[in-house]
């Protein structure tokens, strides 16, 4: 309110508002009143003043806040260069006209089931087991099972003992520090693919580690340096042999000859009669030169009046694996192969067990002339 006259006059107030955000207004008030009387040129000056501030202080009101949300990025790499450690936060203004790397898989994910390695058995020596009849019922040699055991004769197996039986002919290997599947297999003269499928390692050094049980297949149950002497009576539980020589049977087994003598030429290859493990190379008297294997499944095979020999005792063969020659040595006229049989100890008719019509039998004939 103004005094004129000593009246009071209602000076008049205008009311501009505009909308910062949306609950936030920002309101500027002008109050209009009447202009005293000063010099004309002056009083117009100021009144060009007052307007032109009061405008400008609308276009700030109305144009700042646009003016910040523009220049937000430039806000932000500032931000980033005056204050790096803050400067994750002006990274998030986000930018719409910005393109995005996007990053695609080169095919579907796929997921394998990797098998479970063969697992071990543990068996309890029962009373009338021998290591040959614990073998056969696991359907593996001796050799395995006398091997991963550290048993090196027969005779030691002991009733009400546990041992430990693999899945297949295979030695039980624990990893050490710093061994690769290509050096435990090269000490067994194994193929490295081979044990890794049967042990399911798919990469190293990952699936290989210190104290990991491993299985090197050894499918003939040969073993480097390994040899197994045989102290127990066999027991037969297969019935059929192979030969050990081509040539002509001349004579057969009978209660004064204790074997069947099959002539052929000297140097003859003779091979084992089936897979087993040497019990005997050297001289046995009027037999010569002569070579006992015990079969896996009990028939230990004696061969006689050999020229040379290819094995050593406690050594383990194969069936049809060379392990002789033919020769005449010890009393023999001529050369010829004596082949003797034996179950429990008692001499038996090799004849029983081997295939027929395998060989020429002319009985009778002279030995050593095939």
């Amino acid at each position: 309110m103004q005094r004129q006259g000593g009246k009071r006059r209602k000076t008049k107030r205008v009311e501009l508002r505009i909308a910062f955000t949306r609950s936030t207004d920002i309101a500027f008030g002008i109050t209009l009143r009447a202009p005293r009387r000063r010099p004309r040129s002056r009083g117009h000056l100021r009144e060009w003043g007052r307007a032109a501030g009061i405008g400008l202080c609308i276009v700030v009101a109305g144009l700042g806040p646009s003016a910040v949300a523009a220049s937000g990025d430039d806000l932000g790499r500032l931000a980033g260069i005056v204050l790096p450690e803050r400067a994750h936060a002006a990274r998030l203004v986000p930018t719409l006209d910005r393109p995005r790397p996007v990053l695609r898989a080169r095919a579907a994910p796929m997921t394998a089931v990797r098998n479970d390695p063969p697992a071990l058995e543990a068996h309890v020596v029962a009373p009338g087991e021998t290591l040959l009849s614990i073998a056969a019922q696991y359907g593996i040699t001796p050799q395995t099972l006398a091997y991963n055991n550290r048993l090196s004769d027969t005779a030691a197996l002991r009733v009400g003992e546990s041992i430990v039986v693999p899945p297949l002919d295979a030695a039980i290997y624990v990893v050490n520090e710093g061994d690769t599947i290509a050096q435990i297999a090269a000490r067994y003269g194994a193929e490295p693919d081979r044990v890794r499928a049967l042990n399911s390692v798919v990469f190293e050094p990952e699936d290989v580690t210190p104290g990991r049980v491993l299985l090197v297949p050894m499918p003939d149950g040969r073993y480097p340096g390994f040899r197994l002497l045989v102290h127990e009576a066999p027991r037969v539980l297969t019935p059929r042999v192979g030969w050990p020589t081509n040539g002509v049977v001349t004579q057969l087994f009978s209660a004064a000859h204790t074997g069947v003598d099959i002539a052929a030429p000297y140097g003859s290859p003779v091979v084992a009669s089936g897979s087993g493990t040497v019990t005997w190379v050297g001289w046995r008297g009027d037999g010569g030169l002569a070579v006992c294997v015990l079969l896996d499944w009990g028939l230990e095979t004696c061969d006689y009046h050999l020229s040379a020999t290819n094995v050593e005792l406690g050594e383990r063969v194969v069936a049809g694996e060379r392990i002789a020659a033919v020769g005449s040595s010890g009393v023999s006229t001529g050369p010829h192969v004596h082949w003797e049989a034996r179950t429990n100890g008692v001499l038996v008719d090799p004849m029983t067990y081997a295939p027929a019509n395998a060989a020429i039998v002319r009985v009778g004939g002279a030995t050593g002339s095939p």
